[in-house]
């Protein structure tokens, strides 16, 4: 019998290579050429819209174009926000018939939850309860609002947490968990640090834009515990550490390996050898040396040292 590392055998145990012969059926992981839906609330200008849309083509353009994805704009208003959330659900429940409305309008974090609130987010659809696989990404009016330069940034963010999770095939939830990993550091550190990448490569930006941002985020450092690593930070009220040292490690390995070995090479092999196993293939080391490296080494740098990392 060929020696499967722990990881893999995880994945087959939990009958992973049905999933992957289903994901081929349905096409997911595969880029499309399907266009992204968008929907507004009433009180969102057509403005928003079209940034959140020129922005998702930059992404598309630069990463591929995954779906499906539909692109749910919130504005200020939560009775406009209210009556987005019914015509959701109906979208919802046409998409899949087995769906129940009444759990739909009732769900916890709701449109209006955006218009109070403000923020982005992304709902990634793919289970084995639900017959329609896709991506459900929310835009809303503040923190950021769309006359913010961080607007446009969040949007590529989002996105690529699309491309994220279209390279995972499985419909199996702890299995989509262990390849993206539970606690922020890994996929919210490569949506930011991509996502800021990207940003600062188009026309307009202006230079040192990814500096000035990348410094800033070094400001983490110091709510960074005695031996604490990142990867053993959650979401939640100190999940901002890992987002922004997230970011500086995606920085710090592609520095160490190349662009294309994090975003072609590790998701091309994911599915195949798990994390670990794709991150030693992509990475030379496993996640562990390099993430000592990162903390015992490269986090103790001055500052000019640290920046030169940065393109």
């Amino acid at each position: 019998m060929k020696d499967f590392s722990p990881i893999v055998m995880v994945l087959l145990t939990l009958g992973y290579g049905a999933d992957r012969g289903a994901a081929q059926s349905d096409k997911w992981g595969n880029p499309t050429t399907q266009k992204a839906e968008f929907y507004a609330a009433s009180d969102v200008p057509h403005s928003q819209i079209e940034l959140t849309r020129q922005w998702h083509e930059t992404a598309a353009k630069a990463w591929g174009n995954y779906g499906p994805l539909e692109f749910w704009i919130v504005g200020s208003s939560e009775t406009a926000a209210r009556k987005l959330d019914k015509r959701y659900c109906g979208v919802r429940k046409q998409k899949d018939p087995s769906l129940s409305l009444k759990h739909c309008l009732n769900r916890g974090h709701n449109f209006v939850s955006y218009a109070k609130d403000g923020n982005a987010g992304l709902n990634t659809r793919r289970n084995k309860n639900e017959k329609w696989s896709g991506f459900i990404i929310t835009m809303s009016a503040r923190r950021p609002g769309p006359e913010e330069e961080d607007y446009k940034p969040v949007v590529l963010h989002e996105y690529f947490h699309v491309y994220q999770h279209a390279h995972i095939l499985s419909r199996n939830e702890s299995v989509r968990e262990s390849l993206n990993q539970k606690n922020p550091w890994w996929g919210e550190g490569g949506a930011e640090y991509m996502a800021q990448l990207l940003y600062s490569r188009q026309e307009g930006v202006r230079p040192g834009y990814l500096k000035e941002t990348m410094k800033r985020k070094l400001r983490s450092l110091k709510d960074l515990r005695k031996g604490e690593n990142i990867k053993d930070i959650p979401y939640g009220r100190r999940g901002r550490i890992s987002y922004d040292l997230g970011a500086w490690f995606i920085a710090f390995i592609i520095s160490r390996s190349s662009e294309e070995s994090y975003r072609v090479r590790f998701f091309k092999e994911l599915n195949s050898k798990g994390f670990e196993g794709a991150f030693v293939k992509s990475f030379g080391q496993s996640s562990k040396d390099l993430l000592d490296e990162f903390h015992n080494g490269f986090l103790q740098l001055d500052l000019e040292e640290q920046m030169k990392i940065i393109p």
